[in-house]
């Protein structure tokens, strides 16, 4: 049941924050591996992005991708959340003499947990970076893959690059949600607790989670942007006919060409809509996945007196 509650709280919040996915990553893409290209970028700031995908597409081009982000956010958010819950409940992150949380612990077993479902959710992920980034004319940044849809996406890349294929790119994410699922969930934990000193919050579980989700995301996105860029960049690039990369080898070699033709801002293309995806992803899915758990509670317990009445 945790992890049905935590893919099904992922899910709902990424309705709300796949519009601003989609902006992010084409602005993670824009300019790549090129310098002083200001003038020529159709998505400088987040207003302009809008207004650019919306003239090139229509309002639903916005919500681009939306079909694979969502399985991505079932398939990774069930498997990290389900796991990092179960081992909450087994007291495995908290301190045996105090049981506070312990910080350590809490990065540990949230960077765990985020590579055991991002390493589950890979190819969504690679199939919603690809179906994001396409466009056309002048607002087409990055290679343009030619998909209709998810799943005609899954079945010609499993058939043209076999199951390999499928995975390609996953040395970039792992260390982007390993890094990001420890920060989000060791910041939350810490700050939920935090707030649950003060009576205003006790009586709230809404106000409790949002308030820490809040807090969370701001450092969510501050450590986990350089290595969204490259998990974008890797999954999205073109391949040879050998199942090679265009531009890049491997998460190394994309960190440094970037880095070097780039420079710091290029690791950290894509901040702000980055931020306005996932601090108020951060909000909703953390904020949905303690209502969920605090009604299944209520429903396990009142199952419970109905069988002892």
């Amino acid at each position: 049941m945790d992890f049905l509650i935590g893919g099904a709280a992922a899910m709902c919040a990424g309705v709300f924050s796949n519009p601003f996915d989609v902006i992010k990553t084409r602005q993670q893409l824009q300019g790549e591996l090129q310098k002083n290209t200001k003038s020529k970028l159709p998505y400088r700031g987040l207003g302009q992005a809008i207004v650019s995908i919306v003239r090139a597409e229509g309002l639903k081009g916005l919500q681009k991708g939306l079909g694979s982000a969502l399985g991505f956010q079932f398939v990774m958010n069930s498997t990290r959340l389900g796991l990092y819950e179960t081992v909450d409940r087994f007291g495995w992150t908290r301190y045996s003499e105090t049981q506070n949380h312990s910080p350590v612990l809490c990065v540990l077993w949230g960077g765990l947990a985020g590579i055991a479902g991002s390493a589950i959710g890979c190819p969504f992920y690679m199939i919603k970076t690809q179906i994001q980034a396409q466009s056309h004319g002048q607002f087409a940044v990055g290679y343009q893959h030619d998909h209709r849809g998810t799943v005609s996406a899954l079945i010609t890349t499993y058939q043209t690059q076999g199951f390999k294929g499928l995975w390609r790119g996953f040395t970039g994410i792992v260390p982007r949600t390993a890094v990001g699922s420890a920060i989000q969930l060791t910041t939350f934990t810490k700050c939920k607790d935090f707030f649950m000193e003060y009576e205003t919050f006790k009586n709230s579980t809404f106000l409790t989670a949002t308030a820490a989700s809040m807090v969370s995301g701001f450092f969510l996105v501050v450590g986990m942007t350089p290595f969204d860029v490259v998990a974008t960049r890797l999954f999205n690039q073109g391949i040879d006919s050998n199942g090679k990369g265009l531009l890049y080898r491997n998460i190394f070699d994309c960190f440094i060409k970037t880095f070097k033709i780039e420079g710091m801002r290029g690791l950290y293309k894509g901040f702000v809509a980055n931020y306005w995806r996932a601090a108020p992803h951060t909000i909703l899915n953390l904020t949905f996945w303690e209502q969920f758990k605090k009604w299944k509670d209520l429903y396990l317990s009142d199952e419970a007196n109905m069988y002892f009445e």
